[in-house]
């Protein structure tokens, strides 16, 4: 892989770190919140770029592996990874049909739909993963998608380990981009600080906000709003 198509993968990986941490800068105040929409609509989106991360480097059709192994190699990643997944690489691929394969999966079964809580004590208490399709419960950190569990620590787990290889693969490649970069946040950082202390309140401490080529884990997974009862949750009948 020649520097230029490098410089062009690695910036795209960066990215799609920094849209992870959007996506989970989201969720975590969705939680603060208590707002159980943003809850399941961050949640998912945080698969997103996990999904498009996992794809580039672990990709599962042979003509892309050469790609993959060489940016692999120059982030020294290994085939042993949890984003190494290719339910999680291939989760948008073919996304319509995967409903009805859902749909017709679960036919005649309690199904739970935009649910935050225990998906399994809904109704009569028969919920099986399989049978979720969108809902986040705050006891396990799992977010279920079309009848899958997704550990959203093990995900920022995950992202984090790759971005910290590619932000370091970044400076090497554009150290002066990167120091421009360096210098503008820590501007803002205290041009932050300053109209704080000018409010009368107390300065945000130094560092508190990440750095765009920082991934934080989600901090604040674990106490969530339960909805009383599932948004929809019904008897689907057989033909």
């Amino acid at each position: 892989m020649d520097n230029n198509t490098l410089a062009i993968y690695i910036h795209e990986l960066r990215n799609q770190c920094m849209h992870t941490q959007a996506s989970f800068n989201l969720f975590n105040q969705a939680m603060v919140n208590r707002a159980n929409p943003g809850i399941l609509y961050g949640a998912q989106m945080i698969l997103m770029p996990a999904s498009q991360v996992s794809a580039l480097l672990w990709p599962t059709r042979a003509r892309a592996r050469g790609r993959g192994e060489a940016l692999r190699k120059v982030l020294q990643l290994g085939e042993k990874h949890p984003l190494n997944n290719r339910g999680l690489s291939e989760l948008w691929e073919r996304a319509d049909e995967k409903m009805e394969e859902w749909v017709a999966a679960t036919k005649g079964q309690q199904v739970v739909f935009d649910y935050v809580g225990d998906p399994t004590q809904i109704g009569d208490g028969s919920t099986t993963e399989q049978c979720i399709f969108r809902a986040y419960n705050p006891a396990n950190r799992v977010f279920y998608y079309r009848g899958v569990g997704y550990s959203l620590q093990a995900v920022a787990d995950a992202m984090m380990d790759v971005a910290g290889r590619v932000n370091a693969v970044y400076r090497q490649m554009f150290p002066e981009q990167a120091k421009a970069e360096d210098e503008a946040r820590r501007r803002a950082q205290e041009a932050a600080e300053a109209a704080q202390a000018a409010q009368g309140g107390a300065a945000p401490e130094a560092g508190a906000a990440p750095a765009n080529d920082e991934l934080p884990a989600p901090v604040d997974l674990g106490d969530a709003a339960e909805t009383p009862a599932p948004k929809k949750t019904s008897k689907k009948k057989a033909d």
